[in-house]
């Protein structure tokens, strides 16, 4: 190992990443150019898979009591039948991103990572062993030598320019603002409750958050971009929203406000040698349905636990290229997803025809679970075409194993692999276990009408690497344990 990875930003996707990280032992710094954490973070949501990627590291818990649960999924702010969701699967909720970026950061330094706050990437050189970075920080500038370097540091991501990778942008262009009003929800009128699609075609949006403080959010589309130098104030809020819902917005106190916007983007690549881009670095599009939070973790949780493979002297050859090959197309995915919910509210006169439409072809239950999987991210999966659940995340049900009653997440909580054994049968754990200790283990559970397979093994993300019979299947089981787990222990 050539020193620690080096994480360029703290906020969900760098903190979540270290946190992977240390769950292996891996030395870890983040790097943050702000001196002390913002509150003035746009997230107001986790959908449900980025909800239940938290509870698979125990981290959703001590959550819950900051949060509501989100009272129904839409897709382009048209309403789903999501009931088949429930006691499969972790409600989405009404949260705010910096109740997360704490648990977080908490959770992270607890591991062991190391954050440097008011430490800044300048510059950064790569070798064949590992990476020279150059650091500004409160005593100067230094180098801090890596093993490798994440580009966690948003949509203006340093990494991704020093790593040459092009951030190329396309879609409508969208402006909006974000803001806190020092007032609770229920005291707003309420034509300025909840979330809506204007006549015009903008959105508006307002949540609780926190101590009788309301989270306001406006869209505006195919508008010029204002001049990043120029604050938002105020008045500049309140235009817009009586611009977006045709009614004055009252005289409230507004605690902050902020602008945020621009057409998609896509980075070129998600690696370039041992530097890699997660979360908005990665990419970048409208936050609508919690999606661009979501892919943030997804990130992480897919790129962490590779890195320490290979770290740690495990992990086969070529597996660091999974990283980019799962994820750049997940990237493509949600963004052209949130793309086409928007073309489904701007311009408003001329796409009201083709909402009515999509909401009558909502009736057809195959298209309302097409559209009900990928609003909430439950379509991920790295096999293409292959049948449930091989790709796939499992869902959040009971289970009944040796020692009582557990569950999928619970299971997942070490950060290891897993197989997850299914059959009712007894017997010696599989070599294919046994000769990988450390990386993968095997956990005997009655079986669930909810998984539909003798037993399945689990990546430490989740996903379903293999679904099969331990016993028919021996060298199946065996050829995908080496995969993504490297050849046994000699």
């Amino acid at each position: 190992m050539s020193g620690p990875v080096i994480i360029a930003g703290s906020g969900p996707a760098g903190l979540m990443l270290a946190h992977e990280l240390r769950l292996w032992g891996i030395e870890t710094v983040v790097l943050d150019r702000l001196t002390a954490p913002s509150e003035r973070t746009p997230g107001q949501a986790l959908n449900l898979s980025a909800a239940e990627l938290l509870q698979q590291r125990g981290l959703l818990d001590e959550l819950l009591e900051h949060s509501k649960p989100v009272q129904g999924t839409h897709f382009s702010l048209i309403w789903l039948e999501d009931s088949a969701l429930r006691g499969r699967h972790q409600p989405a909720l009404l949260l705010g991103q910096h109740h997360v970026e704490r648990r977080l950061e908490r959770a992270a330094l607890e591991r062991g990572a190391e954050l440097r706050r008011g430490h800044e990437v300048v510059d950064a050189h790569q070798d064949v062993s590992g990476v020279d970075v150059r650091v500004r920080g409160p005593e100067g500038e230094y180098t801090l030598r890596g093993s490798y370097l994440v580009g966690a540091d948003g949509e203006s991501s340093r990494v991704r320019e020093l790593a040459g990778i092009g951030f190329p942008g396309a879609g409508s262009s969208n402006c909006g603002l974000v803001a806190d009003v020092g007032v609770p929800l229920e005291e707003l009128p309420e034509v300025h409750r909840g979330s809506k699609v204007s006549p015009g075609g903008g959105i508006y949006s307002a949540v609780p958050t926190d101590n009788g403080v309301t989270r306001v959010v406006t869209a505006e589309f195919d508008t010029e971009l204002p001049d990043r130098h120029v604050l938002p104030d105020a008045a500049e809020l309140r235009a817009a929203i009586e611009r977006i819902n045709g009614v004055a917005f009252p005289h409230v106190p507004v605690r902050w406000v902020e602008r945020y916007g621009g057409p998609t983007r896509i980075a070129d690549r998600y690696r370039a040698g041992r530097v890699f881009l997660v979360g908005d670095a990665a990419h970048t599009f409208y936050p609508l349905a919690g999606l661009r939070l979501n892919l943030c973790f997804q990130d992480a949780a897919n790129l962490g636990w590779k890195l320490a493979a290979r770290l740690l002297g495990w992990g086969p050859e070529g597996l660091l290229d999974t990283y980019e090959a799962e994820r750049r197309p997940q990237g493509e995915r949600a963004a052209a997803a949130t793309d086409v919910q928007l073309a489904l509210i701007h311009p408003a006169r001329r796409v009201a025809p083709v909402r009515d439409l999509v909401t009558r072809l909502l009736r057809f239950p195959d298209v309302n679970r097409h559209l009900l999987e990928l609003s909430t991210g439950l379509d991920v999966s790295y096999v293409p075409d292959a049948a449930m659940p091989l790709g796939r995340r499992l869902p959040h049900v009971p289970l009944e194993g040796a020692e009582g009653a557990t569950s999928v997440p619970e299971l997942l909580s070490p950060g290891t692999g897993l197989l997850l054994d299914l059959s009712g049968a007894d017997g010696a754990e599989p070599a294919t276990v046994s000769g990988r200790a450390g990386r993968l283990r095997r956990v005997a559970v009655k079986p669930s009408p909810e998984i539909v397979a003798e037993a399945v093994l689990l990546r430490p993300d989740g996903h379903v690497a293999w679904a099969g019979s331990p016993t028919s299947d021996a060298a199946g089981l065996e050829e995908a344990a080496v995969a993504w787990f490297g050849p046994a222990h000699t």
